[in-house]
């Protein structure tokens, strides 16, 4: 073999998809002579210089200080241990021990043993995520590689090379890499960011064409998928996967930093681990989010925070420290050791997450009494470990009262299983709306799953390839109409978001909008959650049902359901008032129990946690309850009121072009047709005491409110963001005037 093997131009990556311009996602290039073509795509030219994987020769003094740091020195022991137990820690440990000391004879030693490793290493590749162990070897030898250079022979050289090429090829990507998914899968893992970028930083004298192939497929596709995602501080795979997923894409942003290109990404990218943040529950654990679930973020935040120097990141992770035993040569060579965290404390109840998500979560606090509610718009569904729940909200307080049902790798099967395609991820197994078509087709990859009434499989189910593909090709589901929250946004009394979710679903609806209030009560209840939709139906015959889904069985008592919760010391409390439809067209069904856990419109999808998972960290639900208008219609009305923490007087309250609620002493209103006023809104409220009233689906400007008569605010801007005004004042006649 050739050291300097030529190009196999017959197996270079297709190009994008052609599509809509997205070079503001490309990459900054700061210096050009720095940056190379690689099969028409520009990256960095590694520097020629070795160690230049991870480190730099510069970094060896303050590597020493490191393994001295009262912060670090633990990892340090605690690599030198397990490099007793594991000979790819102990080849790692031993390389950068040869940095520290420079001893050649440790390293020659070293170098062989490496290259011994992985000729040796055999791999059984019909496994399951084998991949992922293949790549870590791939990692060893880079490091071994890079670090041990100097003593490297020739024949030694060579022999690596063919080792990093022959496991390569048996990773899922292959090698040379095909042109896969940049955006989900498992090839928007580590393959390709981790494994083969590393190793071919190391062979890159010797053999440029890895690392050409990898930087080529993350410069072209990897990296403008991120950048578009960023934007909107969240991550679309769920709380579980980002742990595998969002910590992958993190090395790269490291590897380049290190070989003098930093800030790769959209510096947006610091803002993800705050979508965990405000999930996280009293009891540690998040809020369900996708495929799996999640409790402590490890790799991910800790290497973001210490990018970005966000001492609330760490303070999250130190809820619950830990990287895993193969990634602590990491946060040995890349945490921050003189961050210090911040409280969370300190940040504000309520956070939205933009575009691609349009996602809103609201809290009334960070201690163990507090309320957390999750309200979903879906801007974009990728689909994979993306579930179909486009509107879907959930509520947390002293226990999960609104939850996502269904269990990811469960007893019946995980990923692709039928209790995962015909329930778990689908809209039915969420707090959502259903439009039942009896003569609607649900299809995946072409074959047929359940007909649950809810929200179309984005381009039948196929993942996106590329960004452009994601952008062009059905992925979108949903656009925010209005969000916000206030009027003081530290803490505020109402948290507001409204979403248009017609293209969740198939053309059986006309149109679906959703908007979500969230009250901070501060008193009994608690707090509310106020959900308003309005649903055209293709066919008025067609049926559509408000789900709640519960973990413990309802209780409905005429247009009230109360969830009470008694397992595993919860004691938390939700009742929700259903205030349109009316009471004479509104049917509440419960579903659920025994042999109906996972009902579909006459067949129960089951599952079941297996004997080796802990019944106590999975809440798979059981039941829900199904409202629906009895009187067939295109146009309906779904008004309901969940009171979190107690319970108060809720009332329904209607004026022209307007319906709306009343708990307690707060007054919120919507307009009926869901469009934003332009012209003048009248509406009376009686009663007596200072009133908070939030009017929504305002046009934006200068907007007046008159109360009996007279001018009592005189000016009071609307944004376009959130379309509401807020204002306090007795009952009485209100006019507001733009």
């Amino acid at each position: 073999m050739a050291l300097a093997a030529s190009v196999i131009l017959t197996a270079q990556p297709a190009p994008l998809t052609a599509g809509p311009d997205l070079s503001r996602y490309n990459a900054v290039i700061a210096n050009p002579n720095d940056w190379m073509d690689a099969f028409g795509v520009q990256v960095p030219i590694p520097p020629h210089e070795h160690p230049r994987l991870y480190l730099r020769a510069r970094s060896i003094e303050d590597l020493r200080r490191r393994i001295q740091n009262p912060v670090l020195e633990p990892i340090w022991r605690s690599l030198q241990r397990h490099a007793r137990e594991n000979v790819q820690i102990r080849l790692e440990v031993d390389a950068l021990q040869f940095l520290l000391n420079g001893d050649h004879e440790l390293a020659r030693h070293t170098a062989a043993d490496a290259l011994r490793t992985l000729e040796q290493a055999e791999y059984d590749t019909r496994v399951q995520d084998i991949s992922r162990a293949i790549g870590r070897m791939m990692v060893t030898g880079a490091i071994v590689y890079d670090w041990c250079y100097p003593v490297l022979t020739a024949e030694q050289k060579r022999g690596f090379i063919t080792q990093q090429q022959r496991l390569a090829k048996q990773m899922e990507t292959g090698y040379p890499p095909y042109d896969g998914s940049y955006l989900t899968g498992h090839g928007s893992e580590w393959m390709i960011m981790r494994d083969m970028l590393s190793a071919g930083v190391a062979i890159y004298d010797e053999y440029p064409d890895m690392y050409e192939y990898a930087a080529n497929r993350f410069f072209k596709g990897h990296l403008p998928g991120r950048n578009f995602w960023y934007e909107g501080h969240a991550f679309h795979q769920g709380s579980s996967y980002a742990e595998t997923r969002v910590s992958a894409e993190l090395y790269p942003l490291w590897i380049f930093d290190r070989m003098g290109f930093p800030h790769i990404y959209n510096p947006a990218q610091q803002f993800v681990p705050y979508s965990w943040i405000y999930m996280r529950r009293p009891d540690g654990q998040l809020l369900r989010s996708g495929d799996g679930q999640s409790t402590a973020p490890k790799l991910r935040s800790l290497l973001i925070a210490s990018y970005y120097h966000d001492g609330y990141i760490l303070g999250d992770y130190l809820r619950d420290p830990g990287v895993g035993t193969m990634n602590e040569i990491f946060e040995l060579l890349w945490r921050d050791p003189d961050l210090k965290p911040l409280p969370v404390t300190d940040l504000p109840l309520s956070r939205y997450m933009g575009s691609p998500y349009g996602w809103m979560v609201a809290r009334t606090g960070w201690d163990a009494e507090s309320v957390i509610a999750e309200m979903k718009v879906n801007v974009y569904n990728f689909e994979n470990h993306q579930h179909l729940d486009a509107g879907a909200f959930q509520v947390y307080y002293k226990g999960p009262l609104a939850i996502d049902s269904g269990l990811y790798q469960g007893a019946n099967g995980a990923y692709g299983s039928p209790h995962h395609l015909s329930y778990y991820q689908r809209t039915i197994a969420h707090n959502s709306l259903l439009i039942y078509d009896p003569n609607e087709k649900f299809l995946r990859h072409g074959s047929e799953l359940s007909n649950d009434g809810g929200q179309r499989r984005p381009n039948g189910g196929r993942e996106p390839r590329t960004l452009a593909d994601l952008l062009t090709r059905g992925y979108r589901t949903g656009d925010v109409l209005a969000q916000g929250f206030g009027p003081d946004p530290q803490t505020p009394a109402y948290t507001y978001l409204k979403g248009d979710l017609t293209q969740a679903y198939s053309s059986k609806v006309r149109e679906v909008k959703r908007s979500f209030v969230f009250l901070n009560l501060e008193g009994q209840p608690r707090a509310a959650l106020i959900v308003f939709d309005k649903v055209v139906a293709a066919d008025p015959a067609f049926k559509k049902y408000w789900l709640l889904h519960s973990m413990e069985e309802p209780q409905v008592r005429g247009n009230t359901t109360l969830i009470s919760l008694s397992q595993r010391g919860w004691t938390g409390r939700l009742r929700n008032t259903t205030l349109l439809p009316e009471p004479q067209n509104a049917e509440i069904v419960k579903v659920g129990g025994p042999g109906k856990e996972f009902w579909v419109f006459g067949r129960n999808y089951p599952t079941g946690i297996k004997p080796s998972q802990n019944p106590n960290k999975y809440e798979i639900g059981a039941w829900r309850i199904q409202l629906a208008p009895r009187a067939a219609s295109a146009t309906d009305y779904f008004l309901n009121v969940m009171e979190v923490g107690g319970e108060g007087t809720v009332e329904r309250l209607s004026a022209a072009d307007l319906t709306g609620v009343r708990v307690n002493d707060r007054v919120v209103w919507f307009r009926k047709d869901s469009e934003r006023s332009e012209h003048p809104v009248a509406f009376d409220v009686t009663g007596s005491g200072t009133i908070q009233y939030l009017v929504t689906d305002l046009r934006p400007g200068t907007w007046q409110v008159w109360r009996d008569g007279r001018i009592v605010i005189p000016a009071v801007t609307v944004t376009s963001d959130a379309g509401t005004l807020w204002f306090q004042g007795p009952p009485g006649r209100y006019e507001l005037r733009r």
